[in-house]
């Protein structure tokens, strides 16, 4: 099957807590596709001593730094050979700079490429409002609060704020996301690719959009009004 056969080819982009990973796994079994996501790809070379990539991939993650952007790349193009991507894929997490949306758009035939929007501070109200417990139960302060203030309902915990949940951490981490993907909203939405979604509603709303978006795309592509 040549990369243009497949329907299915989609990526999603979006700053930490904007949802993306949920959105991608529901586009993920709504169309029958894999969902992929680097990390994840990361991790399984990584514990898979038979791979050839095992040992390279696990001396930089157990030194906590980056994967070189040309390994990443050249585990993301074998996953979207195998077979379970014959219709396509959804998939966050990649890319992240714009030396990968570049490699991508030599490597497969993107069909959607997907932009939750959401605020910086909408992003840091729900992260640093976030707590969790020891077992790793999770509340939010505005959200879905405990009924006893610090205490998980769950298992009776004492509840704490991560410390890469506070907010000074989260401003950093929305700075990165910013510089690193800029130029990539840039490069997709010069090439007519970016489809913009509002990330401040509910899961649903969001989900909704993202899914009338392709059905209206499908049905102009085979003819329907």
């Amino acid at each position: 099957m040549n990369k243009n056969e497949k329907p299915f080819e989609i990526i999603v982009l979006g700053p930490p807590l904007s949802g993306k990973g949920t959105q991608t796994e529901l586009v993920a079994k709504t169309f029958d596709i894999p969902h992929i996501s680097t990390g994840p790809i990361l991790h399984t070379i990584k514990s898979d001593v038979s791979n050839p990539l095992s040992s390279e991939v696990m001396g930089y993650m157990d030194k906590g730094q980056l994967v070189p952007t040309e390994l990443v790349n050249r585990l993301v193009a074998d996953r979207i050979k195998q077979a379970d991507c014959k219709f396509g894929y959804a998939m966050d997490g990649f890319p992240r700079t714009l030396e990968q949306a570049q490699f991508m758009d030599v490597s497969a035939d993107v069909d959607y490429v997907f932009s939750i929007k959401i605020s910086d501070t909408t992003i840091i109200e729900r992260m640093s409002g976030r707590r969790v417990c020891k077992n790793g139960h999770t509340w939010h302060m505005k959200y879905s609060p405990p009924k006893v203030e610090g205490i998980c309902d769950d298992c009776g915990e004492q509840l704490f704020q991560r410390d890469d949940d506070k907010e000074e951490t989260v401003k950093a981490r929305l700075e990165i996301y910013h510089r690193e993907t800029d130029a990539i909203i840039k490069f997709y939405t010069d090439k007519g690719m970016l489809i913009e979604i509002d990330g401040e509603t509910h899961i649903e709303g969001v989900f909704q959009q993202i899914v009338k978006k392709m059905v209206v795309d499908l049905r102009g592509k085979i003819g329907w009004k």
